[in-house]
């Protein structure tokens, strides 16, 4: 008995701290790293702000937590390359609860220098990096590249700046010619 109370507050130390971590997530991907608070986030997770301190260390060590729990290139990496534009289409697209995508926490975090430079360290580590491996070839770097630029670029005018043929449903002729596009990377 002795060892599933001791195992209980690991549980509940766990589930705190994905709590925060979700939290987070959600508030930098809404408000920006620069206008986001600790006690915001902590509020939403409905944990004691100096709780952030024991699991994260800073803000700056939260966000970036946060935005390596979202950004993996394997995501990316492990869509079938005969449908991969479609598939990528719907990644970006999808509105499927639980499910973020790290773009808009990138992109607002873009004001402040410090949030700036862990998420181009993250993106380059994390994602361009194993997605150049991935593409091969010399065209490798230049196709990863163009993959965020494509990414990027539905994401700020769907989420951050919507226009209407970005947002909610696509267009049939608007989704085929975004998964050509990045059809295209592949063949």
């Amino acid at each position: 008995m002795a060892e599933s109370a001791d195992k209980r507050p690991l549980r509940d130390a766990r589930r705190t701290r994905a709590a925060i971590l979700a939290a987070a997530q959600e508030a930098f991907s809404r408000t920006g790293y620069l206008d986001t608070g600790l006690r915001q986030i902590t509020a939403a997770a409905g944990a004691n702000p100096a709780l952030v301190s024991r699991y994260f260390g800073s803000k700056e060590k939260l966000y970036e937590a946060a935005l390596a729990d979202l950004l993996a290139a394997r995501t990316i990496t492990t869509l079938q390359r005969e449908t991969f534009g479609e598939q990528v289409v719907n990644i970006l697209t999808a509105t499927v609860p639980g499910q973020r995508n790290p773009l808009p926490m990138m992109l607002l975090a873009s004001a402040d220098p410090t949030a700036r430079a862990i998420t181009h360290r993250l993106l380059m580590e994390v994602f361009i990096e194993p997605l150049t491996r991935w593409y091969g070839g010399p065209r490798g770097a230049a196709k990863a590249a163009c993959f965020s630029a494509l990414a990027s670029g539905v994401t700020v005018y769907r989420d951050l700046y919507p226009l209407g043929t970005f947002t909610s449903d696509i267009d049939a002729e608007t989704r085929r010619w975004l998964a050509a596009a990045f059809q295209s990377l592949i063949d």
